[in-house]
C-alpha cells in the first residue's frame, strides 16, 4: 500500500500544483538601496504605513526612505561600541579574533512609542531611542541615552535572536547552546525558559495568536531543535513551536521567575506514515485577520539535506486546541482538572495545594505527546529547480468576485521572490520576480498591506515592490486572465489588465482563478503579423538553432510546418528548434513555433527558411550560425 499511496501522492501533486513559475519577471517599478558598505549581520525593520525602513548592521543604523517615486538617500546614525566595553572585550578575547568586539545592531522595535536599538556593543548589550524616528534620545549633557541591553540583545554577533512586541513588552528568543525564550522589556515581570525545556536551538521567527479574549492571547515561537552530531540515519534538525501565554506572569513555588505556560510540540511538513523528508524549519508566518482564530494559518518553508524546499500549511486553530487537549510526552498520571498551560483568567478553584502539582507537571513534561501535520498530511507544493526558500509572508486578499484568497511571496538562496497563489483546485506560482543587481539570499521580507509594498533585503541591497503589477499582463484579455493574478483583471470596457479594488463594490473585471479554462476571453487563437516573419537563408547541411522565447512556463510549445511538428529543447528561456543533418535535416518553409495554454493558442515567433543553391563557405556558415545565435538572444532579451 505504500509505494501505491506514494505515487498517488505525487499524482495529486502534479495535478494540483504548477511547481514552476509561471513567469520570469524582471519588474521595472523597483526601488532599491545598497547596503554594500553595511557590515555584519543585518537587522531590518519597518511599520505598517511607513516609508521608512530601519536596516542595522555593525556600528551603525541606517534609516532607508522609500517615497512614491524614488528611494532617499540613507540617512545614518552612528551607533559604535562603548570604550570601556570595547577594552573589556578585547582583553577578554587577548590573541584571538576580536572581530566581534564592536556594536552589532540585533534588535529594532517599536517600545513606549518610540524606536528602540538594540545591539551588543562588545559584549556587553546595550539599546538606544530615537526621538521622532529619526535622531538619538540624548541627555541634558548631549550623551546618547542608553539602558541595558541583557535579554533583548546576544553578546555575540553570531548568536540568532528572534523578537516581537507586544503591548510594549518585548519577548525574546535566543538561539544557541544556552538557548532561551524571555520576556524581557516591559511592564509585566520578565520571565525565561527552564535551560532544560530548550536544547541546542535555531529560532526562525515569533507571533501573536489572538484569541477572543485579550487576557487569553498566545505568543507562538519557531524553532528548529540542531542534533549537533546526527548519525548516518539521524535527523540534523527537528522543527518545534514553542508557545507562551501573554497574560503568564510566572508561578509559585516552583516556577517563580519562569513560565508556568510554556508548551512544546513537533512541527512536521509531511505524511506520519512517511520518514520525514524536510526537517529543516527555514522560516514561518502566521496569518490572521483581528481576532478570527478559526481563520488562522500557518506558513511553513522547509528544505531537506538535498537541497530542496517545501511548503506547508497548518491551521493555528488546530494547533491551539492540540495544545490544550493533548497528553504530555513522557506523563502517565492524571491530567489535573485545570489543565496545565491554560491560558485565561487564573481560575480561582486552583488552591496552594494543587499549584505544585500543575508546575511540576509543566516543568518536568513541556511537550505534548502529539506530532503537528500539515492540512492534508502532506507539504502544499515543493519547489522543482535548483533554487530553495529562504523567507515566506502571505497576504489575503478579495478577488474580483469578492472571494477571499491567499498569496504568497517567498524569497529564495538566490535572491529571488515568487509570488504564488493558493486555491483548492491548485497552487500556481504567478512568477519568479528578479528585483535584486547582487544574486544573494533574502534574509527578510516584510509585507506592508496599508501601502500594498513588499519590502525584502538581501546582505547587499534593501528593495520595495509593489504588490500590485498588472501592467506585466497588459497586452490582451488572455494574458491577463491566464496570469491568474488575484491582483489583477481584464476591463473590458477600458480594454485593460486593471487592478482589483479591495473596497469591493460590485465589479465588472475578468479573472478565472480556479477554474481549469479560461474562456471567459472572447477568441482563442493569436496569430502573428506577416510582417513579424523572419527570414533566413542557410546551406542544406548547415547546423543552426530557431529560438522561441517562453512567454509562460506553464505552457506548451509546439514548432509546426505545414501541419507537421517538430520536436524542440527547452535552453533556459527559449524552446530551441535545432537543424541536424541527422536527425533533423533542415528544408525551407514557414517554420512557426506556437504556445498553447489553458484553450488559448499564441503564434510566438515564425521564420522563413530558405536554402542556398551552393556550398556555402565555412567561414559564411559560422556567420549564418553566430548570425541566428545573436537573434536568438536578442528575441529572448525582448
Amino acid at each position: 500500500m505504500r509505494p501505491l499511496r506514494l505515487c498517488l501522492l505525487l499524482l495529486f501533486g502534479l495535478i494540483s500544483s504548477q511547481k514552476i513559475p509561471r513567469l520570469k519577471l524582471v519588474p521595472d517599478d523597483v526601488l532599491r538601496l545598497n547596503l554594500d558598505h553595511l557590515e555584519g549581520p543585518k537587522t531590518m525593520f519597518h511599520e505598517p504605513g511607513s516609508e521608512k525602513v530601519f536596516v542595522g548592521g555593525r556600528g551603525v543604523l541606517k534609516i532607508l526612505t522609500f517615497t512614491d517615486s524614488k528611494a532617499k538617500t540613507p540617512e545614518q546614525i552612528s551607533l559604535r561600541a562603548e570604550d570601556k566595553a570595547t577594552q573589556d572585550c578585547k582583553k577578554k578575547a587577548g590573541h584571538m579574533r576580536t572581530d566581534h568586539c564592536d556594536n552589532f545592531i540585533r534588535v529594532i522595535r517599536r517600545l513606549g512609542g518610540s524606536i528602540t536599538v538594540c545591539g551588543t556593543n562588545a559584549g556587553s548589550p546595550k539599546c538606544w531611542s530615537l526621538i521622532n524616528d529619526t535622531a538619538l534620545r540624548k541627555d541634558a549633557q548631549g550623551k546618547a541615552v542608553t539602558i541595558s541591553g541583557e535579554n533583548i540583545s546576544p553578546a555575540l554577533p553570531s548568536q540568532g535572536v528572534v523578537s516581537i512586541a507586544i503591548e510594549d513588552n518585548l519577548y525574546s528568543a535566543f538561539s544557541g547552546n544556552k538557548s532561551s525564550i524571555q520576556r524581557s522589556y516591559g511592564s509585566k515581570k520578565k520571565l525565561k525558559t527552564e535551560d532544560k525545556w530548550l536544547a541546542r536551538t535555531e529560532f526562525v521567527s515569533a507571533a501573536l495568536l489572538k484569541e477572543r479574549e485579550s487576557a487569553s492571547d498566545e505568543i507562538y515561537f519557531f524553532y528548529n531543535d540542531v542534533n549537533q552530531a546526527p548519525g548516518l540515519d539521524e535527523e540534523p534538525f527537528k522543527a518545534q513551536v514553542g508557545r507562551v501565554c501573554k497574560a503568564d506572569e510566572g508561578g509559585k513555588p516552583l516556577l517563580v521567575d519562569s513560565w508556568n505556560t510554556f508548551l512544546k510540540a513537533r512541527l512536521v511538513c509531511g505524511h506520519p506514515s512517511e520518514p520525514p523528508r524536510f526537517h529543516h524549519l527555514q522560516d514561518a508566518f502566521v496569518l490572521q485577520e483581528g481576532r478570527k482564530r478559526d481563520e488562522a494559518v500557518l506558513y511553513g518553508v522547509f528544505s531537506s539535506t538535498w537541497g530542496t524546499s517545501a511548503v506547508c500549511v497548518y491551521s493555528m486553530n488546530r494547533i491551539s486546541n492540540l495544545f490544550k487537549t493533548s497528553n504530555f510526552k513522557g506523563y502517565s498520571g492524571t491530567i489535573p482538572q485545570h489543565r496545565p498551560g491554560t491560558c485565561g483568567v487564573t481560575n480561582p478553584t486552583i488552591t496552594q495545594r494543587s499549584m505544585p502539582q500543575l508546575l511540576t507537571l509543566i516543568k518536568d513534561h513541556p511537550e505534548i505527546d502529539r506530532v503537528i501535520y500539515p492540512e492534508g498530511e502532506h507539504p502544499l507544493y515543493v519547489l522543482q529547480n535548483n533554487d530553495t526558500y529562504t523567507q515566506v509572508v502571505v497576504d489575503r486578499i478579495q478577488d474580483a468576485h469578492n472571494k477571499s484568497r491567499e498569496v504568497l511571496f517567498l524569497g529564495t538562496a538566490k535572491g529571488k521572490i515568487h509570488k504564488v497563489l493558493r486555491s483548492r483546485e491548485k497552487t500556481v506560482i504567478i512568477a519568479e520576480l528578479s528585483p535584486f543587481n547582487k544574486e544573494a539570499p533574502v534574509s527578510s521580507m516584510i509585507l506592508d498591506t496599508t501601502t500594498g509594498h513588499l519590502y525584502v533585503s538581501t546582505e547587499f541591497e534593501v528593495a520595495r515592490l509593489p504588490l500590485v503589477d498588472c501592467d506585466e499582463y497588459k497586452e490582451n484579455c488572455w494574458k491577463c486572465v491566464l496570469a491568474r493574478d488575484p491582483y489583477c483583471g481584464w476591463d473590458p470596457d477600458g480594454k485593460m489588465c486593471s487592478p482589483v479594488s479591495q473596497n469591493y463594490s460590485g465589479s465588472n473585471l475578468l479573472q478565472s482563478l480556479d477554474s481549469q479554462t479560461t474562456d471567459v476571453c472572447k477568441g482563442a487563437e493569436a496569430k502573428l503579423a506577416q510582417e513579424t516573419l523572419k527570414k533566413v537563408s542557410v546551406d542544406s547541411k548547415a547546423f543552426i538553432y530557431l529560438p522561441c522565447p517562453l512567454r509562460s512556463h506553464h505552457a506548451i510549445y509546439t514548432w509546426v510546418k505545414d501541419e507537421k511538428t517538430y520536436p524542440c529543447a527547452m535552453d533556459g528561456q527559449s524552446c530551441t528548434l535545432r537543424f541536424e543533418e541527422k536527425t533533423t535535416p533542415m528544408v525551407p518553409g514557414v517554420f512557426r513555433c506556437t504556445a498553447t495554454e489553458e484553450g488559448y493558442k499564441e503564434e510566438i515567433t515564425a521564420f522563413k527558411v530558405t536554402l542556398n543553391s551552393g556550398r556555402i563557405p565555412e567561414v559564411s556558415l559560422l556567420v549564418v550560425a553566430m548570425g541566428v545565435l545573436f537573434l536568438s538572444v536578442t528575441i529572448l532579451l525582448l
